[in-house]
């Protein structure tokens, strides 16, 4: 079989939900042009859950999307094991809890087809849920590429749909910890603000009138000068959740470089950091296949650790 006769299928996340089709792929960074989109929907080449769609195809949200003749091999010829050290927190015959870095990609996506979660997970063991195809093998939920923390990978099919249910019955109870600018009043909160795909930039996330319910929880562990350190339970799963909203109300994540601001910005170079201050510290729900309740947690990693201790350091440094 030729390139060309070779496709790439994805599975169109819930955030891309209102996207016209000849802008899916500039999101996605795909290697393709527009005309060229053009002329293989004209084609029929490109297909959405097995039909055919014309140019003005608006995105669904969770559609499979099927892109042939890409003269490209496929993700499946390209998707190799790599070999980094995983911390793994659980593991069973049906899942894998793991602790991803900051700065790792959870899934492979064309031109970033290495150095993935997702390729670490198959140097380690190659059984994993097949849903979403090869690309995004065993992915549940996900965590951004400069966010470290627990993420669950499921080991097969069955496991990866009940999985599924469960974060789209709100019966996964998740906790993060972030550094936000400045102080609060009171002692927590909710931010209840629809999130959807920004109108100004529409690589990025932001409230919006028509986005989807996002709810977000939040208590204070400690406060310093200008940032306080916080626990995040967010309620709902909308992308980037957590730091729009976080931004929205004039708190945005430290080291944030999408949502930020220059003051967040001028913290996180006082403190050396260089990626944003989030953290999925723990998970909570019961097993999909025992129904076990599973209490799993994620301690903070060095940079954030060393961060803290900055903070501290430079409150006993004012107090003396």
């Amino acid at each position: 079989m030729n390139d060309t006769d070779k496709k790439l299928i994805f599975q169109v996340g819930s955030e891309d939900k209102g996207l016209r089709i000849d802008k899916f792929p500039g999101s996605k960074n795909l290697n393709i042009s527009r005309s060229k989109l053009q002329k293989l929907i004209i084609m029929g080449k490109i297909k959405s859950s097995g039909k055919s769609i014309s140019k003005n195809y608006i995105l669904k949200g969770n559609e499979i999307i099927e892109i042939e003749d890409m003269g490209m091999p496929t993700a499946e010829h390209h998707l190799k094991p790599f070999n980094i050290k995983l911390k793994i927190i659980y593991e069973d015959d049906y899942l894998i809890a793991v602790s991803k870095e900051a700065g790792i990609v959870v899934h492979p996506a064309p031109g970033h087809l290495e150095n993935t979660l997702i390729n670490a997970l198959i140097n380690y063991d190659e059984k994993l849920s097949g849903i979403g195809g090869s690309l995004r093998a065993g992915i549940v939920h996900r965590l951004d590429k400069d966010t470290s923390g627990i993420i669950l990978i499921a080991k097969d099919e069955r496991t990866h749909a009940l999985l599924s249910e469960k974060f789209k019955d709100r019966e996964i109870k998740k906790t993060y910890v972030a550094l936000v600018l400045g102080n609060f009043k009171e002692s927590g909160g909710t931010i209840n603000m629809p999130v959807g795909r920004s109108m100004k930039d529409r690589k990025k996330m932001g409230v919006v009138i028509r986005g989807r319910e996002s709810l977000t929880d939040f208590k204070i562990i400690s406060q310093f000068k200008d940032c306080s350190l916080i626990d995040v339970y967010p309620k709902t799963g909308r992308t980037h959740q957590i730091r729009v909203h976080f931004s929205f109300i004039g708190h945005p994540v430290i080291g944030d470089k999408d949502y930020g601001n220059s003051q967040s910005e001028k913290i996180a170079k006082e403190i050396g950091l260089s990626r944003q201050f989030l953290h999925a510290k723990r998970i909570v729900f019961n097993h999909p296949v025992t129904d076990v309740e599973m209490d799993l947690n994620d301690e903070l990693p060095a940079d954030l650790k060393n961060c803290i201790d900055k903070l501290q350091k430079n409150i006993l440094a004012d107090r003396a």
